[in-house]
C-alpha cells in the first residue's frame, strides 16, 4: 500500500513539474508575441522612424547654437569626446539599432533635465525598455572613468593657491576641502525617518575638491539625518583607494561643521565667517582675516556643488530608481562634472557665476608614502594633538595679519574685537 501511494506522489510531482514548465513557456512565447505585434511595423514606418530619429539628434547638435549645451548640457565637443573615450575603453560599444552618440544623448537629457521615460520614448522614437536599459549601461559605464577622472588630490600647492598672495604661502600645505551636500532622495517609508533632515529627505554626500573645482573624492548614498563629521570619519577609515587620502603636514579646509583637527583645519567659531558677513567692512583683527580668506578659499567647494546642481537638475528633484541607483547616479554626475572641466575648460555653464548657497547652520599621484592611514584601529586623539593643529591656525592667522597691516595698517598690528 505505501509502494502505491509512494507511485502516485510522483506521478503527481512529474505532472506538476511538466504542467509549470508548459506554463512558463506558453506566458514567455505569448509575451514575444505580444512585444512583436508592438514593434511590428512596415518597411517604410521603419525607415521615416529612422529618419525622425537622426532629425532630432542633428537638431539636438546643430539646432541653434546653444541647443546642445541645453540638451545634452555640455557643448557638442565634449559630447564627441566623451562618445570617443566610451568606445575606446570598452565601456560602451554600438548595439544592432543604438548607437553609443544616441545612448549617451538619452542618459545625459534624463540626468541634465530630470526627463522622464515617455518623454525620451517619444523623443527619440524607441520603448521604454529601450530607453530604461540604455540609462543603465551607461550609468554603469561612468563608474568606468571614475579612476581616469577623479583623482585623489596630489600632495603638492595648487597653482589657484600658489599663484594668489592672499592664499600663499599661508595656505601652501592645503590640498583642498571639504564640505556636504544634500541631494533629494525617494526612499521606502521604513527608511524614510533614516534619511529625513532639516533639508528633507535626503542623501548627504561628502566630498573633496580643489580650488580649481575638480572633484577628487566623493562618497554618497549617506542619509540626510547623519552629522557631517561622522561622515568624514566614515571616509577616513575605508582603506585605500576608497577612503579619503591624506598626507603627513598636508590638511584640508573645513567649514565649522567639522572640527580642527590633525589634516583638517576649520574657522574660528563665534568670528564671522561667511563672505556676505565680510561685505563692506575690513578685518579688525587676526581671527577675522584668517576666516575672511578661509571662507574665500573654502567658498570654491560650495561654488562647484552649485555648478553641478545647475547643470545636472536630476540631483535637485526626486528621482523615482531604487537608491542604489541614486547613488550611482550622483557619483556619475560628478564624473560628468570633471570630464568636462578637463576636457572643455571653456564651457559656459563650468564658467557661469553661481550664487553660492552659504549654509549658516552647522596628474596621476603614484607616490603613497606620506599617505595617512586611518584604517588600524585607534582611540580617541589626544587633546593635546588638536590643539597643535589649533596653534598651527593661530600661526597662519598671525602671519596673515602681520603682512596685512604692514599693507594697509603702515605695521600697525593692534587688533579690536577679540574676546
Amino acid at each position: 500500500m505505501e509502494n502505491v501511494d509512494e507511485e502516485q506522489l510522483k506521478r503527481m510531482c512529474a505532472n506538476t513539474a511538466v504542467s509549470a514548465v508548459v506554463t512558463i513557456i506558453t506566458c514567455i512565447l505569448r509575451m514575444r508575441a505580444k512585444r512583436k505585434r508592438i514593434s511590428s511595423c512596415t518597411k517604410e514606418e521603419k525607415i521615416q522612424k529612422i529618419y525622425c530619429r537622426e532629425a532630432h539628434f542633428k537638431r539636438v547638435l546643430e539646432g541653434y547654437s546653444d541647443s546642445c549645451r541645453s540638451y545634452i548640457r555640455m557643448r557638442p565637443s565634449a559630447f564627441f569626446k566623451l562618445a570617443a573615450v566610451m568606445k575606446e575603453n570598452g565601456l560602451l560599444e554600438d548595439s544592432r539599432h543604438v548607437q553609443v552618440e544616441e545612448q549617451l544623448a538619452m542618459f545625459l537629457s534624463i540626468v541634465g533635465h530630470k526627463t522622464k521615460n515617455r518623454i525620451i520614448r517619444t523623443e527619440f522614437i524607441r520603448s521604454g525598455e529601450t530607453v530604461s536599459r540604455y540609462f543603465n549601461k551607461v550609468l554603469q559605464a561612468m563608474n568606468g572613468l571614475r579612476d581616469r577622472y577623479m583623482k585623489q588630490a596630489p600632495n603638492e600647492v595648487p597653482a589657484e593657491i600658489a599663484n594668489n598672495p592672499n592664499y600663499f604661502p599661508y595656505f601652501k600645505d592645503c590640498i583642498g576641502m571639504i564640505d556636504g551636500t544634500h541631494v533629494d532622495a525617494v526612499l521606502p517609508s521604513n527608511l524614510v525617518a533614516r534619511f529625513r533632515g532639516r533639508k528633507g529627505v535626503t542623501q548627504n554626500v561628502l566630498a573633496a575638491c580643489t580650488p580649481n573645482k575638480l572633484f577628487t573624492y566623493v562618497l554618497a548614498g549617506w542619509g540626510g539625518a547623519a552629522n557631517d563629521y561622522r561622515i568624514l570619519q566614515d571616509a577616513l577609515s575605508r582603506p585605500q583607494p576608497y577612503g579619503l587620502r591624506v598626507y603627513d603636514g598636508k590638511y584640508y579646509l573645513c567649514d565649522a561643521g567639522y572640527t580642527t583637527m590633525p589634516d583638517f583645519i576649520s574657522p574660528y567659531r563665534g568670528v564671522r565667517y561667511h563672505l556676505k558677513e565680510h561685505t563692506g567692512r575690513t578685518p579688525k583683527n587676526r581671527k577675522e582675516l584668517f576666516n575672511l580668506r578661509h571662507s574665500s578659499l573654502r567658498s570654491k567647494i560650495e561654488c562647484t556643488f552649485g555648478i553641478l546642481k545647475n547643470r545636472f537638475k536630476i540631483l535637485s528633484a526626486k528621482p523615482n530608481y531604487p537608491f542604489p541607483t541614486q547613488v550611482d547616479i550622483v557619483l556619475a554626475c560628478t564624473v560628468l562634472h570633471n570630464f568636462i572641466a578637463i576636457e572643455d575648460p571653456d564651457d559656459d555653464i563650468l564658467n557661469e557665476n553661481i550664487d553660492i548657497d552659504e549654509d549658516n547652520g552647522e596628474v596621476t599621484n603614484d607616490d603613497d608614502s606620506s599617505v595617512v592611514d586611518y584604517t588600524q584601529t585607534r582611540t580617541q586623539r589626544e587633546e593635546d594633538e588638536r590643539n597643535e593643529w589649533k596653534e598651527l591656525r593661530d600661526q597662519i592667522a598671525w602671519a596673515m595679519w602681520v603682512d596685512y597691516c604692514a599693507k594697509y595698517n603702515g605695521g600697525n598690528t593692534m587688533e579690536s574685537g577679540l574676546a
